[in-house]
């Protein structure tokens, strides 16, 4: 696949043709050639054809090599006689490339468009396929006509490996990366800040960098610091997340610079409080054991470069320690020499034991490591060489192993090679062994790579290309203890780059009981007779009971995943339940109405809350229903028994009225029969 630059370089001067091979060319500049076309060209030709930095051909419009320059040479393993006069595409490119119609693409691209310019898949001379930057223009006549092609190329292979390596070391940090520009922009995010903030990395990218917090000012403030002092160190501010959580971090930034030491802007890291608060011994120590005095030293014992660090053990400042000799700050200037003249003759020196002598005469002793440093083609241009004060080195030993022997977990660090070269007291602890037994023995002796029963639980090489885990990271392993037994575990990577490899730090944790208190939780859901569900906060759902399949008529994996308002008579006043619980962490004896996929109708009352993970952060919600269906049913009986009796009543009420009301005029009647009397007689 070809792709095109972004990058342009400056367009070369167009070349109208190319001398014979045995054309004398003038070897130094000669003004006679002014006026000479043939001699200009002998000229020009010259210069092409010694070029070593850069890979410069020259073809034909048929595609017959005219010239191979010794770049070309290099870079493709031919020799010119191998390859002038020829038309051969499979020099240069790739077999796919040739049968996808390629050549013939690019340079009809670069004679439409007067210049091809991108990245390709190039092929040397013993099979080796590597990507290149190449650049054509067509060659044109006195009279502007294309007569052919001029290509210049550059293996850019190791540009792309490292820009790739720097991004999977940015991309594999559990901590927010930033990149910051000098008016406060984001310029890059790696996926840890995108979770943390809940804003997609294209949208990030752009926007203020002091959009995300709770105090835009301090964040602000903060950056300017970095561009004021070089670095802040815990700086401490509060990201909002879109959904308005919130996460207390703190902020650890320098200023990066070009290759000229102009600064292009900030990068910084945060690290959550919690996790710092988990490790904050450990990071500190990493921390203090990085101020080093570090120094690059030129081929003649020039001090090209300082850290403060060595500002500090020498007393003497930064601008004046460069362009002195090296030799000059130590007791014994001789053995200084030699270090460094070692280095150069032998590529390293390790633990090169020398006396640094302060401005004020305080002496210190430090052993030093040291290596040469190239230029892309290899050029050795210096010594980068690193002082460890052995006083210090010692103390951050005691305390690195003390931080080991107190981890809860096992601590297995593993080299290269997949052998372990150090472990903690946990470790001999849960596998049964003594130190002295694990050293030099490689990792599958603690979690075997196949296990020779039934485990299917075991991936082959999983220590075979290590990236950084969480503990878990989703995988099922066993650990093997000495005695032969086998027992559940998680592991926690951290792939370490060095120069003799990767290095593997890892964590073990016995998990047997946490998998049995998780069955067990399993089977109390299983066992229970109301429909149980956990919701995600999206509202989908994302695990449930038998109970709630039996009252849906839809199996388990079917439900997984689908909306929870989906089955229920009254889909938004279910919708609306699930974000009360969000927003009040709870509810209680919420009344529904389950919808079976059959027709039949089933009212519970829902109690639920929210379930969070280990730091707090809300994962969903829980919800149990209770069936109360016959309940209901029950209480319109009684309403309605109630309701006849009632009616009986009244009906009594009115027979009692017409009764009493008879008797009163009776009793009436028999006065007015009695007064009659009275009057009569």
């Amino acid at each position: 696949m070809t792709r095109l630059d972004t990058a342009r370089k400056a367009p070369l001067p167009p070349v109208t043709g190319f001398a014979g091979a045995q054309s004398k060319k003038p070897k130094l500049f000669d003004t006679s050639i002014i006026g000479n076309p043939r001699a200009a060209m002998d000229f020009i030709t010259n210069i092409l054809e010694s070029s070593t930095e850069y890979s410069i051909i020259a073809k034909d419009l048929t595609g017959n090599i005219l010239l191979w320059n010794e770049g070309a040479r290099r870079l493709y393993g031919y020799e010119p006689e191998e390859v002038v006069g020829k038309f051969d595409s499979s020099i240069l490119h790739t077999p796919e490339d040739v049968s996808a119609g390629l050549p013939a693409k690019i340079m009809a691209d670069a004679l439409q468009h007067g210049k091809f310019e991108g990245t390709v898949s190039r092929r040397r001379r013993n099979g080796e396929e590597f990507t290149a930057r190449l650049v054509i223009t067509p060659r044109r006549d006195a009279a502007g006509k294309a007569i052919g092609f001029l290509l210049i190329s550059k293996d850019i292979s190791d540009e792309i490996r490292m820009a790739q390596y720097a991004r999977s070391l940015i991309e594999a940090s559990l901590d927010p990366l930033v990149t910051i520009s000098g008016d406060g922009k984001i310029t890059d995010v790696n996926e840890a800040t995108t979770k943390v903030t809940g804003v997609p990395r294209n949208e990030l990218i752009g926007t203020d960098f002091s959009n995300y917090f709770t105090e835009p000012e301090k964040a602000q403030e903060g950056y300017r610091q970095v561009f004021a002092k070089g670095m802040v160190t815990d700086y401490p501010l509060t990201i909002r997340h879109a959904e308005g959580v919130l996460t207390d971090v703190l902020y650890n930034a320098s200023v990066y610079r070009d290759e000229r030491g102009a600064v292009i802007g900030v990068f910084a890291a945060a690290r959550d409080v919690t996790a710092q608060k988990q490790a904050s011994e450990y990071a500190r120590s990493l921390i203090e054991a990085s101020l080093d005095p570090l120094v690059t030293i030129s081929a003649d014992g020039k001090i090209t470069d300082v850290n403060e660090a060595t500002a500090k053990v020498t007393g003497v400042p930064r601008e004046e320690l460069i362009g002195t000799d090296f030799s000059n700050y130590f007791t014994e200037p001789e053995k200084a020499q030699e270090g460094y003249r070692q280095v150069f003759a032998q590529g390293m020196v390790t633990d090169y034991p020398l006396t640094i002598r302060h401005a004020d005469g305080r002496l210190t002793d430090v052993l030093y490591n040291a290596s040469v440093y190239r230029d892309e083609r290899g050029n050795v241009l210096g010594i980068f060489a690193a002082a460890r004060d052995v006083t210090g080195r010692k103390k951050a030993e005691e305390k690195f192993r003390s931080l080991l022997e107190a981890a809860p977990d096992s601590i297995v660090i593993v080299n290269k090679d997949g052998r372990i070269v150090l472990v903690n007291a946990q470790t001999q602890k849960l596998f049964g062994y003594e130190r002295e037994e694990l050293l030099d023995q490689p990792v599958e002796i603690l979690v075997p790579q196949r296990f020779r029963g039934a485990h299917p639980g075991h991936r082959t090489g999983f220590f075979a290309k290590p990236a950084a885990r969480a503990m878990g990271a989703g995988l099922e392993l066993f650990g093997q203890r000495k005695d032969g037994s086998e027992f559940q575990v998680e592991i926690s990577l951290s792939p370490l780059e060095t120069e003799e490899g990767i290095l593997v730090s890892s964590a073990i944790r016995d998990v047997t009981a946490q998998k049995l208190a998780s069955q067990y939780a399993r089977s109390l859901i299983e066992a229970s007779l109301d429909p149980l569900v956990t919701i995600s906060g999206d509202g989908k759902i994302t695990d449930v009971n038998e109970a709630t399949a039996k009252v849906t008529g839809v199996s388990r994996d079917k439900l997984i995943g689908t909306d929870f308002s989906n089955y229920f008579t009254e889909p938004e006043r279910s919708q609306e339940g699930y974000r009360q619980v969000f927003a009040k962490g709870m509810v209680t004896d919420y009344p529904l109405t389950i919808r079976h996929v059959g027709g039949r109708l089933t009212d519970v009352l829902y109690n639920a809350s929210v379930y969070r993970d280990a730091r707090g952060n809300v994962l969903g919600v829980f919800a149990a229903a209770r069936d109360v269906t016959a309940q209901k049913q029950a209480e319109a009986q009684l309403a309605d028994q109630r309701a006849r009796e009632l009616e009986r009543l009244a009906e009594l009420e009115r027979f009692q009225k017409l009764t009493m009301g008879r008797e009163l005029r009776m009793i009436e009647l028999k006065k007015e029969i009695e007064d009659l009397k009275k009057k009569v007689a």
